[in-house]
């Protein structure tokens, strides 16, 4: 099993790593991890456990000392579409990177960071776009957690924006991402989503249909929140299939359907 370096990813996503990978996962890189660094080793870097724009910076600096000595190779950044600029169609990796929120400019800082110092030292990067992914060990607020939760409990499930599309990414789906460890090649970007747009009113609907189970549905105001929710969250997935020959191989009925067992078990039901 192939060891990889993994920082500033959500704890929920280790679990699926671990499937693949022997992994060393520190939740945030710091200068106390420098000597983690091999250039046989891949690195898998989020953008999460960031709280403030002094925290980019420190972790950049980390990262350019272990390029700069040759010990950095390989990097596979998990980023987000929160990086786009918000748009009424579907988003290109060649759209404007222009960030409305903190999440997105945090995912946005790190990419420039990792671009500087792949050009600057030859390093392979890919960058990938990610589109609401979830599946089993990812918890509430996330909506499908919430949803699923709800529907096990028979209670009512809170939103804000109910009819805004969205992708929907079961993690299963992505795990071609892995193969990029074994094959890296230069600077490349991709889109990584499910290819069909969900709001959140039909997926509480599909929940409701695929588990056999019910929740009532509450509109909330206290869950609008203008920064964040994005009127289209939808990708434009023609790259990676023309340039991987990827698509998305488990369907929104499937990925609900294992989520909900997960919750299932979780809870002792």
């Amino acid at each position: 099993m192939k060891e990889i370096l993994v920082s500033n990813v959500e704890k929920w996503l280790t679990p699926h790593l671990e499937r693949v990978f022997h992994i060393k996962y520190t939740e945030q890189l710091k200068h106390s991890n420098y000597s983690s660094f091999d250039p046989e080793i891949p690195y898998i870097i989020g953008f999460e456990y960031i709280g403030e724009f002094t925290d980019v910076g420190a972790l950049g600096d980390v990262l350019h000392l272990a390029a700069q000595s040759g010990k950095l190779k390989t990097i596979i950044f998990f980023s987000s579409y929160g990086v786009y600029a918000p748009k009424k169609s579907s988003f290109k990796e060649s759209d404007i990177v222009c960030p409305k929120n903190f999440v997105g400019t945090r995912a946005a800082i790190l990419e420039d960071i990792l671009v500087y110092l792949a050009n600057r030292y030859s390093l392979d990067l890919t960058i990938l776009r990610l589109f609401n992914p979830y599946g089993p060990y990812q918890l509430s607020p996330y909506v499908v957690p919430t949803v699923l939760e709800k529907i096990a409990c028979s209670g009512t499930v809170n939103i804000g924006d109910g009819e805004g599309p969205r992708f929907l990414l079961h993690l299963r789906s992505h795990r071609f991402a892995y193969a990029l460890i074994e094959n890296p090649k230069g600077i490349d970007i991709w889109n990584v989503g499910s290819g069909i747009p969900m709001s959140i009113s039909s997926l509480i609907t599909k929940a409701q249909e695929v588990t056999g189970g019910e929740c009532d549905v509450l509109f909330d105001a206290t869950k609008l929140r203008e920064e964040y929710d994005y009127d289209y969250a939808v990708a434009d997935i023609s790259k990676i299939k023309k340039e991987l020959g990827w698509e998305p191989k488990v369907s929104l009925e499937e990925g609900l359907a294992l989520t909900y067992q997960w919750i299932l078990g979780r809870s002792g039901k």
